[in-house]
Order: structure tokens, then sequence, then C-alpha cells
């Protein structure tokens, strides 16, 4: 009790300015924003933009997407009045700026087309926030599941919403690869010759193509139950004339590791274990699966938000990781550092480090 007075006492005191600001203005802006991107993405606003500007040299510190209402509402058929409330409400949160006020035409904000519209940009968030967008969307939902303890399966929701949510992985998966290439130098040298790579729950494919980019040489096979991620994800493999290379599979993980003799070099399960069966009996055969299709001297690489107890000590940002719990309550079980430790225990695997970097956090797995 007396570390927590103590605590208390080093707090900066809060006045009622400070919380009318947090939530009557601060709360807003983000609001509004959240539902600007759901919406410019819905409507094709930001595609668009990126189609329109990404042939533009990109000899600036950062790219910029010029254009009028009028050009937007022609070339996709919107309602002006419409647009007009939507570029308005944009300009006053951030989004664009007053490009040519003769013209009447405007433009990103700085580093707005890296952050929002360029999804092969480094920075890029818009598919996190475009995820948001549709955890507004599914409060009804999770109203009724307030008082029932309804379980929600994120395969029913519509095609579009999943691939949305799934892109709130991108930027995380494209994170983790560069810190594991920057720290496993001599293992990735060898993985970019010859090596061959399984990505579980490989969903629309984002984290493949992320990885095959990096690893030109390596074989892949993504796997995955649900059939509108396969698709897609068949597609990027088309797209880039991958075919030799990647193989995708509408299949569970036992039921490949029942049916193949291949070994892999190196797992990835990306954003995907938090949303398996939660059953603890069904977690260890996973893993044991795992195990029998990972080399003896492979790694299985787990990206995972990794998410406090509710009444453990206050830690720096966890803003992200708990609204991941909140937007999946009921469908998935998180873990944190300890608890997954203990599961781990469970499993045929012996060694397992911890990876964390600038708020980035996996797991490291060997035999």
């Amino acid at each position: 009790m007396e570390e927590i007075s103590r605590n208390n006492q080093d707090r900066a005191e809060i006045s009622i300015k400070d919380q009318i600001k947090k939530f009557a203005i601060d709360s807003l802006y983000g609001f509004n924003t959240i539902i600007l991107i759901g919406i410019g993405r819905k409507l094709g606003i930001f595609d668009y933009l990126y189609e329109k500007t990404k042939s533009i040299s990109k000899a600036d510190i950062y790219n910029v997407a010029k254009f009028t209402l009028d050009e937007l509402a022609e070339r996709l058929n919107l309602d002006v009045i419409y647009l007009d409330a939507w570029l308005h409400l944009a300009l006053e949160c951030g989004l664009f700026e007053i490009d040519d006020l003769n013209k009447k035409s405007l433009k990103t904000a700085p580093f707005v087309y890296d952050l929002l519209i360029d999804h092969n940009h480094i920075s890029y968030i818009g598919g996190t926030l475009g995820a948001f967008y549709n955890i507004a969307l599914a409060q009804e939902i999770m109203l009724k599941n307030f008082k029932t303890g309804k379980t929600m399966d994120l395969l029913k929701l519509p095609g579009d919403v999943v691939k949305d949510l799934q892109e709130r992985s991108r930027r995380f998966g494209k994170l983790i690869e560069k810190i594991f290439t920057k720290s496993f130098t001599d293992f990735c040298k060898n993985l970019n010759k010859q090596g061959s790579i399984l990505e579980v729950g490989c969903g629309y494919g984002f984290n493949i193509e992320t990885w095959a980019k990096v690893y030109e040489k390596a074989r892949f096979v993504g796997t995955d139950i649900d059939p509108n991620g396969i698709k897609f994800a068949q597609k990027l493999v088309d797209q880039n004339k991958w075919n030799e290379r990647i193989k995708i599979y509408k299949i569970s993980t036992n039921e490949y590791a029942r049916n193949t003799k291949d070994k892999f070099n190196l797992i990835i399960l990306n954003q995907v274990l938090h949303e398996m069966n939660p059953n603890e009996k069904y977690r260890r055969q996973l893993f044991k699966d795992l195990y029998l299709l990972l080399n003896d001297k492979g790694i299985l690489l787990i990206g995972e938000s990794v998410v406090p107890d509710t009444f453990a000590p206050k830690e720096p940002f966890k803003l992200y990781d708990i609204t991941h719990k909140f937007s999946e309550a009921g469908s998935s079980r998180f873990y944190n550092e300890k608890t997954f430790k203990t599961f781990l225990d469970s499993t045929p695997f012996t060694k397992a480090e911890f990876i964390k970097e600038k708020g980035i956090k996996f797991w490291v797995i060997r035999k």
C-alpha cells in the first residue's frame, strides 16, 4: 500500500481542463480520423489517389497526391454534397491541405500519402486504422455478446472486413521481418540460398508477400482454412509470378502435417495463434504438428500481441495490444510473456527466445 501511495504522489495532478481536452477534443479528432479513413478506403478514394500518384518521381521528402473535389466525384461516381462534407472534415482533421485556392485543388498533408495511401511503404498504417473503422461497425454484435457471452466467428464476417483486419497485421509482419533478418544473419543467409518457409494461417497473403520480396530464392508454402483469404493470396502469387516457388493451400495445419513429407527451415505464425481454438489440448496438438514440420535446426517464429493481465502494473504504450484484445474479445485468446512460457513448457519445443525491439515483440522457438 505504501508503494501505491508513493506512486500516486509522484503522478502529476490532472486537471478537469486536461480531461475535457482529452475526452471532448482529442478523442473526437481521433474518432473522426478513423471514420474518414474507413470511408476513404471503402469508397476507393485512397486507391484512386495511389494509382494516380505512384508513377510520379519520388525525389521529394515525401509523396503528395493532388486532386480536386470534382475530379473525385467524376472518376469515382460520388455524390458531390457528401464528398464535400467528407473532404471538409478531412481538412479539419489534417488529412489534406488546400493546394491551390483558385483551382479549389487539395493535396495530402505531409506524410499522409506514405502513411495512409501507399500500402507498399514501410511506414504504412492505413490497414491498421482501416481495421479500427471495422471495429466501430461491429459494436452492435459486441453489445449483444456482452449479455450472451457468445463467441464471434471472425470467418463469418464479410470478406472485405476480414481483409481489412488482416491488413492491420501487415505492418507488424514487415517490422518483424526486418528485426529477424538483422538479428539472425547467418540463419537468414542460408534461408535465402535454399530455404523453405511455411506460413500457417497465411490468410490474404500479405505476410508471405513481405517475406517473398526479401527472400527471393526461398520456397514458400501458405496454409489457411479461409476460402476468401486463400483466393486472394493466390491472386497475389499469380500477380507476382511466384507460382514456381510459392504454393497456397486451403488446409488445416493438422491435415497438412499428416499429408506432407516436407520439412521447413522457418515456420511463421503472424498474429494467428490468438485466433485459433483456445482449447489447450488443441493448441498443444498444433505445436506437435509444427514440431514435426520443422527441420531439426529450424526456427518457429511467433508474432503475437502480448497482452498483460488487466490488473498488472501499467506498461508503456500497450494501447494497440489491448485494443486488439477488446476488438476480438470472445473469439480470441491472447498470452502474456509468462503464460506463453508456461504453455511452451507443455509442448515438445525446448528453446525459446523472446525478442523485444522498439515496441515489437515476437518469439523465436527451436527444438
